[in-house]
Formats: C-alpha cells, sequence, structure tokens
C-alpha cells in the first residue's frame, strides 16, 4: 500500500493521524494474509495441548482454521507492555525520514494497536539515561497522552542503552514485554548483557534495530567534514578510499549483534527506514504469537 511507505506517512502532519493510517492497513492486510480467521485472536486463545478440557476448545475457530486452540479469559491474556525508544542524538541520523521518527511512529502505532486489544503500555524515552517515563495503563484515553509525550520529543544526548536499561529495571515492578526502538550504536556485549538481566527477571524484550540504508551501503561520494552526532567531533574523509574499510567494519559490527541476540534467544529484527511500517507490524505479530 502506497501510503504505508514511511516517506509517505511522514507527510501527514499528527502522529495520532498516521499511527491509526498504519494500524488500519496493516488490520486490513491481515484480512488478505495466512491469519484470516485468527486475526488478533492470538492474545485470546492457545494451542490446545494432549490433556486440556476439551471443553475450553473454540469449536468457531476450529471450523475456520482447521486447527484445535483453548479460550483464554481476559484476566490471563491481559498484557502489560513497555515501549522503550532511544532518543539519542544518532537516531537524528537520516535522509527522507530519520531513525527517530521511524522509530516514533512505529512506537506509536504499535501503542495504538496494544491498547485497541485492551493491553496496557507504557512508554519509556532515553538517551544515556531515562528522560521520560509512563507507567502502563490499559485505557485507550492513555494513547493521548502517550502519543503527546512522543510527538514533543526529540533526539538529545549521547547514547548509553545499557545505562538506561540498568536504571528502568527496578521501575517496572510486574513481568511486560519491553520493545526496544534503537540504532544500537553501543558495544554489543553491553546491550546484550542488560537484555538478558531483563529476561532473567522474566521480561519479555522485542528489538527493533532501526538503521538508514546509507548506514550500511556507505553511499557518500565527495570528500567531506564527517560530524559525530553525539560528541560534534569532525574528521575529513574520502569516502572512495574508506569505503570497504567502513563497510567490512560494520558488517562485523552487525554480525556481534546477530550472533550475540541468537546466542542468547533474544528476538531481534533489523528494521531500515524505507520499510513499510505494516511489514514492521507483521512481524511483530509473528513474534507475538510465538511468545504466546
Amino acid at each position: 500500500m502506497e501510503l504505508l511507505k514511511p516517506e509517505v506517512l511522514e507527510k501527514i502532519r499528527t502522529l495520532n493521524l498516521r499511527a491509526k493510517i498504519i494500524v488500519k492497513g496493516f488490520l486490513t492486510g491481515l484480512h488478505e494474509s495466512p491469519y484470516h480467521g485468527f486475526s488478533l485472536e492470538f492474545k485470546q486463545h492457545r494451542p490446545y495441548y494432549p490433556g486440556d478440557p476439551v471443553n475450553k476448545i473454540n469449536w468457531k475457530l476450529y471450523a475456520r482454521t482447521e486447527r484445535y486452540y483453548l479460550k483464554k479469559y481476559q484476566a490471563e491474556t491481559n498484557l502489560s507492555a513497555f515501549l522503550l525508544l532511544d532518543k539519542s542524538n544518532s537516531m537524528k541520523f537520516g535522509g527522507k525520514i530519520s531513525k527517530f521518527h521511524y522509530a516514533r511512529t512505529l512506537a506509536a502505532s504499535l501503542a495504538y494497536l496494544l491498547l485497541r486489544q485492551n493491553d496496557s503500555v507504557g512508554l519509556v524515552l532515553f538517551d544515556s539515561e531515562i528522560e521520560s517515563f509512563i507507567p502502563a495503563r490499559s485505557q485507550m484515553n492513555h494513547l493521548k497522552y502517550l502519543l503527546g509525550t512522543l510527538s514533543k520529543n526529540e533526539p538529545s544526548g549521547k547514547t548509553s542503552i545499557s545505562d538506561a536499561l540498568f536504571e528502568l529495571l527496578p521501575l517496572i515492578k510486574k513481568r511486560s514485554l519491553c520493545i526496544l526502538f534503537s540504532d544500537l550504536l553501543e558495544e554489543p556485549e553491553r546491550v546484550i548483557k542488560i537484555i538478558n538481566v531483563m529476561k532473567a527477571k522474566k521480561h519479555e524484550v522485542i528489538v527493533f534495530h532501526i538503521l538508514d540504508r546509507k548506514e550500511l551501503d556507505f553511499s557518500f561520494y565527495d570528500e567531506a567534514l564527517f560530524r559525530d552526532m553525539e560528541d560534534s567531533k569532525t574528521v575529513l574523509v574520502d569516502p572512495k578510499s574508506l569505503k570497504s574499510y567502513y563497510k567490512d567494519k560494520f558488517n562485523e559490527f552487525i554480525s556481534r549483534y546477530k550472533n550475540g541476540f541468537a546466542a542468547n534467544r533474544i528476538d531481534c529484527f533489523q528494521l531500515f527506514t524505507d520499510i513499510p511500517y505494516d511489514k514492521a507490524l507483521t512481524e511483530y505479530l509473528e513474534k507475538r504469537k510465538r511468545l504466546s
């Protein structure tokens, strides 16, 4: 859908409207996908296992899917989710749309989607420390507060994901799903270590690794001053002579995260800012189905 392309949606003025359009398009797409007849019911049912009571089987759902699912009560299924958004200066980077604006719109869309399902949603914005913390609430009018906070924030400060997440741990009182939006520009081992601590405290963690294509391709051609977005240091660079070395180092950096996440069973998928939001939400749904 053309409207769901990030650069098209970014032209729409309000974050609230963008989120609604994205979620509407996503839900419409579900009806034309393998999830047809199941939609977002993944949070309201679980697969049948031998020994489960037969009277709990949802026979109407079986008629549509030819699979056995048990009904789950609302008290069992309500989810507590926290959206963790990196607002450090490196997230400013981008062409048609910055990494921060992409991550912010995706976070807003997930907030809208989760609240539609009566889940509780909280929000954390951070750089090297927590800048904003909004406790999780399930009322739909909570969305206005979440979107207002997202809308008025712009990138600032240096990155320290590990320090911010360590600060966050005592603030989340109950088991929650924590969804991290970041470019992960920090030593992978530090980030993986703190996420493992979160998992040890029974939280589920999904990581959206947000990148711009130029960070991977290094598609620059003319000699220029490159400025660090977090400490403002500059260096004169000839991109042609540096490109091969840069790409090797960046791919090595990505591999350290990929291998570390895989080894520690941390759910992560890489998103570039030109990927349609509905595709990102579909991948989120797939992970939530598996975690349920």
